[in-house]
């Protein structure tokens, strides 16, 4: 059963409570339930600030990176690079992106 929001409290203040709410819950890797609901909340009620004029994307992003560093302690990109990035790759052992040859994977493309 969705929480009652407290009057007197920003639409601002609502989504960044939202955001932190869903953090709370994980990253999201392991698929739950719980968390995909909270972050269909979290869509939900930015692209209703938005197209209401109370939020831009500026502040909608801002939002979403303190609530990721109170939670996580570390940028969103930072902590996607230490995860997602070529080097943690290297690190478990998958070579997937070096498959193809250096040149290949590091040329410059043509404008």
């Amino acid at each position: 059963m969705p929480r009652k929001l407290d009057p007197s409290l920003t639409v601002k203040d609502h989504f960044a409570q939202l955001v932190h709410e869903l953090y709370s819950l994980g990253d999201g890797r392991d698929g739950s339930e719980a968390w995909q609901l909270q972050r269909s909340r979290v869509r939900g009620f930015q692209e209703c600030g938005r197209l209401l004029g109370l939020m831009d994307l500026e502040d909608v992003q801002a939002i979403i990176d303190a609530a990721h560093l109170d939670i996580f302690g570390e940028a969103r990109l930072d902590r996607r690079e230490r995860i997602d990035g070529i080097g943690a790759k290297a690190e478990r052992g998958e070579w997937d992106d070096f498959d193809s040859p250096a040149y290949e994977r590091y040329k410059q493309k043509a404008p």
